[in-house]
């Protein structure tokens, strides 16, 4: 069974000791803001009597939300008998007792409804409803750093490791978690929320300056803020048509034949199983795939043209590449298709290899064909998942496959989008994914970890050319998007104090100086012994992830599959967790998570995996 830090806070109902003195109402009020800034529910205040009515303010501050008792003032002289003090003290010690009392079962009670109201209210995303009894329903009563607080049905509170970095948002550990609610809380009572056109202010352009010294650093010279991932590229596909459109003087050309824009097709290039998000314009640069489905989006065209990447990822035991069908054939003779260690996959010594050239000559051959000189239909941009397809499966994209397509890409001017709202800030333990590739988007998207997970944000980085595509005398060159909550002050200031955190070895102690890399936080060793399991397809383990696809044929495989669900029941007894991918589960951390932890989290998934093949044996064999 995995163990959480028996020091991480359960938070339950709190009671304030204030202080009747002279000075004592600032210090009371200061003293129950700080808790409830940590998360704490304060049920009541009690102090003792100095005559100086302190209750009466505190009353009026707490406008009846927390009761405010008052004890008599002890004697002095501790000769005396406090007995009678005692005596007088009753009533308010009986208050106190059923204050608490009332306190508990209505938490309790609330506790216990919550699964039958959440059932009969909620419309959860990515959940079929029939599949989620009211028992599943898991109850979340709070979070310390990357633990759950669960409420069983039982009034027991037990904690549970949040192996999904609560779907691929969250970083905090406790410190930082404290650190980010107390910014917020000053960010709010400083600014509230202020529009961002022809505006600045102290958190928004601090959030610029990092990133472009940061993620952007050495290509981006713009920030352009939004709310979400999906929406940042959104705003991206925008950016690099127009880039596309000046860059080609397709824009000329149109205005000179006087071909009407509105017919063109403007296309982009991606990768099959790539994900970029659920509004309308960002699935439709996305191949097909259950979420893009007719029941899913009638509207789904796909504008795209979707190239079938290499992956790769760790085979019993051995890093290998797993080519696509169409390049099976011409696959004889070509070395480098399995690693020694995972670092040779991202070595740039595989350019000058006979893989790159293989690589190089398909991408060529697709290129080539979707290209018409006369033809109306263009590719306008080149959009992918750098190193990892997430929602596709946690694939690993070949780095060097990747690398020879941007390259391609940009050669025919055609610009390229960096999706990095999952990959980015140290997700795969490098700040981008970007660093991976050894090569340079002309726009790039960040969100979840960028904000630690705590508030919706998200960025899309361009270069100084791509801007420069917008200026004009008119707006109506302009970029017209936006939203109410552009660079909202709160979401500035919580991803400000979060990408110092995870930048800085003092506070971030997996993060190497030297190498600005993340030190290894699953055991290689541990990693190679799940790969080997038969009961495992094939791991990846990189950064704060380790993905683990299970071997399973039919309805088994797929993002439907629910072959994985008394595994993860498993895991959840103790103490873990985990949603899967269909047939693929993971294990998330943050870029804080020591080693230490994410070995027992690794040992138990090994132990149950085990445990599930033998069980899968047996049922066979009892069918049989």
């Amino acid at each position: 069974m995995f163990l959480v830090c028996p020091s991480s806070p359960f938070r339950l109902p709190a009671i304030l000791v204030g202080d009747g003195r002279l000075g004592g109402i600032s210090g009371t009020i200061s003293a129950y803001e700080s808790l409830t800034l940590r998360g704490y529910d304060v049920a009541a205040v009690i102090f003792e009597d100095h005559g100086l009515v302190n209750e009466v303010p505190l009353l009026s501050y707490f406008r009846n939300r927390v009761p405010v008792l008052v004890l008599p003032s002890i004697p002095k002289d501790m000769s005396n008998d406090l007995i009678c003090w005692f005596d007088k003290s009753q009533s308010v010690f009986a208050s106190l007792k059923e204050i608490m009392l009332s306190a508990f079962l209505e938490r309790s009670q609330r506790l216990h409804e919550m699964p039958k109201r959440a059932r009969e209210i909620f419309w959860w995303p990515f959940t079929q409803h029939k599949l989620v009894p009211e028992e599943k329903v898991t109850v979340i009563d709070s979070r310390c750093g990357e633990n759950f607080a669960v409420h069983k049905s039982v009034d027991l509170i037990s904690q549970q490791f949040d192996a999904c970095a609560s779907w691929w948002t969250q970083g905090p550990d406790v410190n930082l978690q404290i650190e980010l609610a107390r910014d917020m809380g000053y960010t709010a009572a400083r600014y509230g929320h202020v529009m961002f056109p022809e505006n600045v202010y102290e958190p928004a352009l601090k959030l610029a300056e990092l990133l472009l010294e940061g993620v952007g650093k050495g290509w981006a010279s713009r920030v352009y803020f939004s709310d979400n991932g999906s929406t940042a590229v959104e705003i991206a596909l925008k950016m690099a048509f127009r880039k596309f459109l000046c860059d080609n003087k397709v824009l000329f050309d149109l205005a000179s034949t006087g071909v009407d824009g509105r017919f063109m097709d403007l296309k982009v290039l991606a990768l099959r199983g790539s994900y970029h998000g659920d509004t309308l314009g960002a699935m439709e640069a996305q191949a097909p795939s259950p979420y893009t489905g007719f029941l899913q989006q009638p509207w789904y065209r796909g504008r795209g043209i979707f190239l079938d990447p290499p992956t790769v990822a760790l085979y019993d035991g051995i890093w290998g590449v797993c080519l696509p069908q169409k390049m099976q054939p011409e696959k004889s003779g070509h070395e480098g298709l399995s690693f020694s260690s995972r670092g040779e996959i991202f070595n740039m010594s595989r350019d000058r290899s006979d893989l790159a050239s293989l690589y190089t000559s398909f991408i060529l051959q697709e290129l080539e064909l979707l290209s018409d000189p006369n033809d109306l239909s263009h590719i306008g941009a080149l959009i992918v998942e750098p190193v990892i397809q997430g929602a596709g499966g946690m694939q690993m994209i070949d780095p060097l496959y990747q690398r020879m397509l941007v390259r391609e890409c940009k050669s025919r001017k055609i610009p390229v989008i960096f999706d990095e709202v999952f990959t980015g800030f140290w997700r795969l333990g490098r700040e981008s994914a970007a660093e991976m590739l050894y090569c340079q988007p002309d726009i790039a998207c960040f969100a979840k970890l960028m904000t630690g997970g705590i508030i919706p944000l998200a960025a899309t980085l361009a270069s100084d050319d791509v801007f420069e595509a917008f200026t004009g005398d008119s707006k109506l060159k302009a970029l017209l998007h936006g939203h109410s909550y552009s660079a909202h002050a709160m979401g500035c200031s919580a991803a400000v104090k979060s990408v110092e955190w995870f930048n800085d070895c003092k506070t971030n102690m997996n993060l190497m100086p030297e190498s600005r890399l993340l030190q290894e936080l699953w055991d290689p060793e541990l990693v190679c012994q799940v790969s080997l399991l038969p009961q495992v397809h094939r791991v990846v383990a990189l950064g704060t992830l380790c993905a683990i696809e299970l071997q399973a044929e039919g309805c088994n495989a797929g993002y439907a599959s629910m072959y994985a669900n008394s595994l993860l029941k498993k895991l959840r007894e103790d103490g873990i967790f985990m949603r899967p991918l269909g047939n693929v589960i993971y294990l998330m951390c943050g870029p804080c998570t020591s080693p230490d932890i994410c070995r027992l989290l690794l040992e138990n998934v090994y132990a149950r995996i085990q445990e599930f093949g033998q069980q899968k044996e047996k049922t066979a064999v009892s069918a049989a």
